[in-house]
Formats: structure tokens, sequence, C-alpha cells
């Protein structure tokens, strides 16, 4: 019996929220979403405010604190502008995940019909054939001549149940269909043209091309996510990455004719599940963030 493929996590985001700096991973979205030089005049503004912290309630110090709050607020906007990104990633994810496991509920049941009916043919073919065999062999020794037809018969009952266990297996992968021509949130991921229902905003799309700043490999978090799916056991329809054929079926970017198949959606739905992890990881990111603009964390020296 083989074991269970259990893959480990990749691309975890280093975080401590004990730490008073942000990790490397958040600092690398405050760049790319163009929170870094609002949190460093956030910082410089908050040290000339605790400087004039007890003092005199003047014009100036009242500007320097409406200052503060104004770019503390453009902060809070930028996070709250990309935590909105995410979720519209995470969306059309979600609502794509949910047609395909319709899908493939749909094809599961059938497969499992079908199956079923070939077995309970087995069984019956294997019950009738035997008895007709046995029932010949009975008066064989006053009619020796039975015993022909009741071998003959014998012979058949182990050759039909066969056929149609061999016929239960092949039908086990379900019946193929004609793939879609409608491009999920794959299709950018390779290079395929998109529908503006699919596209990523620039800033997940930045987020996901750029290297991670702790990884031990100078890949990008698109194509080390790619690799854990050629790499991915659980994953078995998806093990080349150049296959143009199985990646116009796992896009739905090109229709196919039978294309679409239970493995097929089943590939689908595991790789957008973790295409949705990976996105969502952003979010502890932006809580990294948020308490920096809190005052509780600082851009790393």
């Amino acid at each position: 019996m083989g074991t269970m493929f259990a893959p480990n996590q990749i691309l975890k985001t280093g975080i401590d929220l004990t730490s008073t700096s942000i990790s490397p991973n958040s600092k690398q979205v405050a760049d790319l979403i163009g929170l870094t030089p609002v949190l460093l005049r956030m910082e410089a503004l908050r040290q000339r405010v605790r400087e004039i912290k007890g003092a005199p309630p003047t014009l100036e110090n009242l500007s320097l604190r409406q200052d503060y709050t104004d770019v503390q607020m453009e902060a809070r906007q930028i996070i709250d502008q990309t935590n909105l990104q995410i979720d519209f990633v995470l969306a059309e994810i979600s609502a794509e995940r949910n047609l395909y496991g319709e899908i493939l509920s749909s094809m599961i049941a059938r497969r499992d019909k079908a199956v079923a009916h070939s077995n309970a043919a087995s069984f019956y073919t294997n019950g009738i054939l035997w008895a007709i065999g046995e029932g010949l062999a009975i008066p064989t020794y006053k009619a020796p001549r039975l015993s022909i037809p009741s071998g003959t018969v014998s012979v058949v009952a182990g050759v039909v149940p066969s056929f149609f266990s061999l016929w239960a297996m092949h039908q086990y992968n379900g019946k193929k269909i004609q793939s879609e021509c409608e491009p999920n949130m794959l299709a950018k991921l390779f290079g395929y043209p998109i529908s503006p229902e699919v596209d990523y905003p620039g800033e997940i799309t930045a987020f996901l091309n750029s290297v991670p700043p702790d990884s031990p490999v100078a890949k990008s978090r698109k194509d080390q996510l790619i690799d854990r799916w050629v790499s991915d056991r659980n994953i078995p329809t998806f093990t080349d990455r150049k296959n143009i054929k199985l990646l116009d079926s796992i896009t739905a970017a090109v229709s196919q004719k039978n294309g679409l198949s239970i493995d097929t959606l089943s590939a689908r739905q595991d790789m957008l599940q973790q295409l949705s992890g990976e996105v969502m990881k952003m979010k502890r990111m932006l809580l990294e963030l948020s308490m920096a603009v809190g005052g509780d964390k600082n851009l790393p020296s």
C-alpha cells in the first residue's frame, strides 16, 4: 500500500508579532503598495509629536498633530485598499471553486452510478452463469455430454464478470467532455489572455511576481507556487508547466475536445485553493504594517 504525500507549506511570511520591527516580507509589501514613504513620514512626525507632548497648544503644535493624523489616515487608506484588492482576487477564486465543485460533484455522481451499474452487472452475471453451470453439472453422472456445456458456462462465468470489472475500472476516471473557453484565475499565471473579470490588481500581481527576501532560491512567488504544483503528488494531473494541451484545459483558456474531466477539475480546485492561500498571506503582512501605523512596530533600520 502506498503512503499519502503530505506537502509542506511554502512561502512562509516570517512574521513575529512580538518583534518591534516589521518582517522583511512585510517591508517588501510596503514597498510594493507605496506605503514605505508614508510610514517614513509618519515615523518622523511621530517623533516630533512626542517631543512636544505636554507643551502649550500653539498653532504650530496643532498643525503638527494634524499632519500626523493626516499621514496616519493616508497609511490606513493604503492598507484598506490593498485589503480590498486581496478580497477582490479571493472572491473570484472562491466563485470559480464553487462552480468547479458543482460540476465536479455532478461528474463524480455520474461516474459512481456507472461504476455501480457495472459492478451490479458483474455480480448478477456471475451468479446466474455459475448457477447455470452448476445446474448442468448435476446430472453429468447420467449424461456425461452435459459436462461440456457445464464447463463452457463456467468459463463464461469467470470471463464475463472480469470484463465488467475491467470496464468499471475504466469508468472510474469518469466521462470526459468538451472543456469551456472561459479563462480562470490561473490563466494569467501562465501567460494566457484574460478577461477583466479574472485580472489581478497591480499590487497583487507585483506581489506574486516578486522574489521573497528570505527565499533560499531566486524565484518569484508565482514560480515557486507553480513548482510546488508540478512536484505535488496530490495533483497528479499537473506534471509539466510547459505542456500546452494541459495548460489549455487547466486554465480554461482554450476549448478542447475531451478536455474537461474529473482529474482536470480536481487539479483546478487544488491549484486555486493553494493560490488563494498564498494571496491571503498578504493579509498577515498587512496586519504587521497596520501595527507599524499604530506605533507598535517600526520599519527596519
